[in-house]
């Protein structure tokens, strides 16, 4: 069986952009820049841009309830998306696409700050 030239080119291309999110990936929590920093109440999760992430595209639902729970009681996320970021040139994490060089999925909740007058009362 020969393989038409397009498609070995396709192959290579296809595996180094899954070698160079797989090396992001490691490089998120691992690396001279990592995504974020730990979140010292939950080694699983980060702070990133002042929200909590968890590296991977994981169940909204709980994510959130999780958060909910490790946040301080002035602050709360009533929702979780699923997002991407790869390492900009300037070696900066930022959102993008997630076919871009070196996406890493992130599962993103959006932390907020509750009103203090609705809980004074």
């Amino acid at each position: 069986m020969s393989t038409h030239p397009d498609q070995t080119y396709l192959a290579i291309l296809g595996a180094g952009l899954l070698q160079a999110n797989l090396n992001a990936l490691v490089l998120t929590e691992n690396g001279p820049n990592q995504l974020g920093r730990p979140h010292p109440n939950h080694p699983g999760y980060r702070i990133w841009n002042g929200n909590l992430i968890s590296v991977g595209h994981h169940d909204k639902n709980p994510f959130v309830l999780e958060v909910n729970a490790i946040l301080p009681g002035r602050m709360y996320a009533d929702m979780a998306h699923h997002r991407h970021a790869h390492l900009n040139p300037a070696g900066e994490w930022v959102r993008c696409h997630a076919d871009a060089e070196g996406a890493v999925p992130i599962t993103i909740a959006i932390t907020q700050t509750r009103d203090q007058e609705d809980h004074d009362g």
